[in-house]
């Protein structure tokens, strides 16, 4: 683990206690995005544990810089497999360099105020948490659901679409993919050339003529 973070270790138990087992509490350690957590209080809210990959979103930041220009990330939606969603935030963990080497994360699970929401509404509307919100992070990560995922953001329904496709369109979707930050995660690539229905050689064909 990156030394920076163990000053941060206390801090997943003490937030957990606070908040109550609805609230998943996560520290990453950014040196391998493959088993990135390295400590997880109710992880049953996500599915994950220690040695879980980091998200999309994580891959976002990474890929823009964010956290360059910013401390933290607060009240943003995700989704777990379940359809529950959670409202979110992220803390940025820099080293003195002010190199990205970790992130703490809060998610709350907040379904069951939602299902209340006639009892709870005007307390909803008072935390601001809200079902149509869009959602800005998904924690089904494992490659292939990454890349389907993603491909739904930049191609909704791109399977109806996908043998119609011309060079440009496909071009298009795998500019959408890397500005995500897809192409990061080892094994994206072939992913995406068996979704879109082409050959790994030609996604890195496709790569380099966006980087031209």
């Amino acid at each position: 683990m990156n030394k920076t973070l163990t000053a941060y270790l206390p801090l997943v138990d003490f937030l957990a206690d606070c908040m109550g087992e609805n609230t998943e509490v996560v520290l990453h350690d950014l040196t391998d995005w493959h088993e990135s957590v390295v400590a997880i209080r109710n992880g049953h809210i996500s599915g994950r544990q220690i040695g879980s990959p980091v998200t999309d979103l994580t891959l976002n930041v990474l890929k823009s810089a964010a956290f360059e220009q910013q401390s933290h990330m607060a009240n943003y939606q995700g989704i777990v497999k379940n359809g529950h969603r959670l409202k979110s935030s992220t803390f940025f963990i820099k080293d003195e360099t002010g190199k990205l080497v970790g992130l703490l994360c809060i998610n709350t699970d907040y379904h069951e105020l939602l299902e209340a929401h006639d009892k709870l509404g005007a307390l909803i509307g008072e935390l601001g948490l809200r079902a149509n919100l869009p959602i800005t992070e998904s924690f089904n990560m494992n490659v292939r659901e990454l890349v389907q995922a993603n491909l739904h953001r930049v191609c909704p329904g791109y399977e109806e679409q996908v043998g119609r496709m011309s060079q440009k369109e496909k071009l298009e979707v795998i500019e959408g993919l890397s500005d995500l930050g897809t192409f990061l995660v080892k094994g994206a690539i072939g992913c995406v050339a068996e979704s879109l229905g082409v050959s790994v050689p030609t996604i890195y064909r496709y790569l380099n003529m966006i980087k031209k």
